[in-house]
């Protein structure tokens, strides 16, 4: 699977003119070779389908992942719980399934009384 959870289908690259590639689809398989065989056939005869640019090998990935992931730790660090982090003060959020309270932020983990279970936080 690609980084964004969708699937590689369109001209391998804006120097290879007649190459063309699907790839990246995981357990759907046989739903991406139907979209791909659809989607290539216009691409070869020189048809640009309006959802090409989605699917595009060459399409970039990066900014909207920063961008999410900018929104996320905002979020996270303008959450009032009460309850922060000792490593770089991000909102706690309470974990039922473990008995814990956990970072989005880095990944730590404390206990119910704020003991340190899992790094990065180094104290509490």
């Amino acid at each position: 699977m690609t980084l964004d959870q969708m699937p590689y289908i369109g001209q391998y690259s804006s120097r290879t003119a007649q190459l063309f590639t699907a790839a990246g689809f995981d357990k759907w398989g046989m739903t991406g070779a139907m979209l791909s065989g659809m989607l290539l056939s216009d691409l070869v005869q020189g048809r640009k389908p309006a959802y090409a640019d989605i699917f595009n090998p060459s399409r970039s990935m990066l900014k909207s992942q920063l961008f999410v992931n900018d929104l996320e730790s905002i979020g996270n660090l303008l959450t009032f719980t009460g309850r922060r982090c000792p490593h770089l003060g991000c909102a706690l959020h309470w974990n039922a399934a473990e008995h814990s309270w956990d970072c989005a932020c880095h990944g730590s983990r404390l206990d119910e009384h704020g003991n340190v279970l899992d790094n990065p936080a180094n104290g509490a």
